[in-house]
C-alpha cells in the first residue's frame, strides 16, 4: 500500500490558508478593539469643561 503523501501535503496547505484567512481578520478587529480601549481615557472631552 502506498501513502499519498502530495494529497496530505495538498490538504495541510488548504488547512493552513483557511486558519490564515480566518486569523488576519481576527487580528485586525482585535488589533482595532485594541486601539480604541487605548486612545479612551474616560475622561470626559476638553470641549464640555470651557470655563468662562
Amino acid at each position: 500500500m502506498v501513502y499519498d503523501w502530495d494529497g496530505r501535503r495538498t490538504r495541510r496547505l488548504q488547512m493552513l490558508r483557511f486558519l490564515g484567512a480566518l486569523a488576519i481578520p481576527a487580528l485586525l478587529f482585535g488589533s482595532a478593539i485594541a486601539a480604541v480601549e487605548w486612545t479612551d481615557t474616560g475622561a470626559p472631552d476638553v470641549s464640555a469643561n470651557r470655563s468662562r
